[in-house]
């Protein structure tokens, strides 16, 4: 069914492969990020022929559920990110006894009723229209035999053999309400059948309103109308792939010269919802190792006058900015991509969508195919929308390789770009828990970046997700403070800098850069000493000492703002700068400021 427009927001706010969630709690709101796609799967189940109806700000999904089929599934979702998986609904009967197919849903707007049609198959695999119906889409009953199949005068149509008459789809025209589905005429020739109705259970066979110019029989039928015209989107036997065609009439004027392929999917349905207006089709792939995967993706519809077109968005491209370089143009990752080239990732991630800038596969009908990589050449730095900070903590999942100010993510200030905390990974794809005391920053308004500026290596994230909770640790040991540390160091509540730090001094990469309008420049000290921080420019010249005194053991950041030792605000360019302990040069590392 393809429900009323509501307020249709812009069709980019339809990308919502790492949502920004927000929920109540103790009348405050917290964030999350999880890197999941706009897409539906139940693992090991097939989902398959699917259809998408909304009540009251809340959107079911009914699919055929299991290959070959078991029964008709049900989920929900509020966002077509978040899935919750319901119980099924309708399971194989009496006339029905092998098989239940393609769902299609639709309600006459003058009663609480859903009318669900679907194909019933008998042993022989005969098919035919059923029809069940709910007031709750919950609980559905069944009419007790079938409603409508193709009629034996025009249509290759029998109860005791293999026949065509499945994939139901109804529409409302003109105060009467159509029925069509798959077929095939006594010529072999592939058709769409069609019927009439004044009640939605008693059905007229009007003959056929398309046949094809060959045995390929057009499946899962999805009829429409846009801009007065009406479209047709089908899938044909033999032909890969959704096709679009379109009509001045419903009853005639269907041409296969006006045919295009607009997308790899199958069994495609087109949805109005508050988002925009949503195309959804499923998928089938093989993931290397003899395993098919199934998923229903859902994707927005753009159109060019009367002609349709399924773009491949960027996932990431809704709720982050890309600041610079093309690391996570394809970005987040699908499912456990590396399983397909047998790496041992651990799977330590959460859902099917994470953060990996080693890995280039968005999932089937997105980029890459399965096991592919982009591998570690690739750069880049993303940031989050603005929020406000409002919990207690903040925990992200974190792996990737250990480089703190190249492959990091990190909380910053919106407004003055200081970082406020950084973790960088292990040299290992197993992602460990970090969690921040993010207490002292409640009311300011931050973003999140994640950023890979390394030739040689990649970051790793999901689950960051900010929470009332106050405490140390995490599942692979995070510890509040920022500095990626291991679990046996000091947590929240312990004074900064008071830790051991193994071995010499170091001096970490700043933070961002390339950086504008600040960055922060992080230090380690094994022990306490005199420590001066120097900023030089180009030439040489020092601009500006951040630091000349006396420091204790432990992770010390410094924040630079682009100024001079007087304040004055310094230009575009490279500097360097430099660390110094108990009159020892310890390393000079090199920044740019961009303006």
């Amino acid at each position: 069914m393809r429900m009323t427009a509501g307020l249709v927001r812009p069709i980019v706010r339809l990308l919502l492969p790492c949502l920004l969630a927000v929920f109540g709690t103790d009348a405050r709101a917290v964030v999350r990020f999880d890197f999941e796609h706009t897409l539906f799967t139940e693992p090991p189940q097939p989902v398959l022929d699917h259809c998408v109806v909304e009540e009251d700000g809340v959107y079911h999904l009914f699919y055929l559920r299991g290959n070959p089929a078991v029964n008709i599934g049900h989920a929900t979702t509020t966002d077509f990110v978040h899935w919750t998986t319901e119980a099924p609904v309708l399971e194989p009967g009496t006339w029905d006894n092998k098989a239940l197919w393609a769902p299609q849903l639709f309600r006459h707007p003058a009663t609480p009723w859903w009318c669900m049609y679907y194909t019933g198959v008998n042993t022989v695999s005969s098919q035919q229209t059923g029809i069940a119906f709910s007031n709750d889409l919950a609980y559905w009953f069944k009419y007790a035999d079938p409603v409508y199949h193709p009629d034996p005068s025009w249509a290759e149509w029998s109860e005791t053999n293999f026949s065509h008459g499945r994939d139901p789809h109804v529409i409302e025209d003109g105060g009467r309400y159509y029925l069509f589905v798959t077929a095939k005429t006594t010529q072999n020739r592939g058709a769409v059948a069609c019927a009439v109705s004044d009640n939605l259970v008693h059905w007229e066979d009007i003959g056929p309103i398309f046949v094809n110019s060959n045995w390929h029989v057009l499946e899962s039928v999805f009829i429409f109308r846009h801009n007065g015209r009406f479209q047709m989107f089908f899938t044909e036997e033999a032909v890969n792939g959704t096709s679009a065609m379109s009509s001045d009439s419903l009853l005639s004027g269907w041409d296969m010269a006006t045919r295009r392929i607009i997308d790899g999917g199958h069994a495609p349905q087109v949805t109005d919802t508050h988002l925009g207006e949503m195309f959804s089709r499923h998928a089938v792939y093989n993931d290397a190792h003899g395993t098919l995967q199934y998923i229903i993706r859902f994707t927005p519809l753009l159109w060019s006058g009367d002609i349709p077109a399924v773009p491949k968005p960027l996932p990431l491209a809704d709720q982050w900015t890309f600041v610079a370089g093309d690391a996570f143009y394809y970005q987040p990752v699908w499912n456990h991509n590396a399983a397909v080239r047998n790496d041992n990732y651990a799977k330590t991630w959460l859902g099917d969508g994470w953060i990996n800038t080693y890995e280039y596969y968005t999932g089937p009908l997105g980029y890459g195919i399965p096991g592919s990589t982009q591998g570690e050449g690739k750069t880049g730095r993303i940031r989050s929308q603005a929020f406000t900070i409002e919990g207690s903590s903040m925990s992200v999942l974190v792996g990737g390789s250990e480089l703190p100010g190249e492959c990091y993510v990190a909380l910053i200030d919106a407004t003055s770009g200081e970082v406020l905390f950084s973790e960088t990974g292990r040299n290992s794809n197993e992602m460990d828990q970090r969690r921040w005391d993010i207490r002292p920053y409640q009311g300011r308004s931050v973003q999140i970046e994640i950023a890979d500026l390394s030739a040689v290596g990649h970051v790793c994230v999901d689950e960051i997700e900010e929470s009332f909770q106050v405490g140390g640790g995490g599942g692979g040991g995070g510890d509040g403070s920022g500095s990626g540390r291991t679990k046996d160091r000091p947590g929240f509540g312990e004074a900064p800098g008071q830790d051991a730090v193994a071995g010499p001094a170091r001096l970490h990469a700043n933070v961002p850069n390339p950086f504008n309008p600040a960055t922060s420049i992080a230090f380690e000290l094994p022990r306490a000493g005199r420590v001066r921080l120097d900023i030089f420019d180009a030439t040489g010249a020092r601009v500006r000492t951040l630091v000349d005194g006396t420091r204790v053991a432990g992770l010390h950041r410094e924040p630079w703002t682009g100024t001079d030792d007087g304040g004055k605000a310094v230009s575009s360019g490279v500097y360097f700068y430099r660390l110094v302990v108990d009159g020892a040069a310890v390393d000079t590392r090199k920044m740019v400021l961009l303006k």
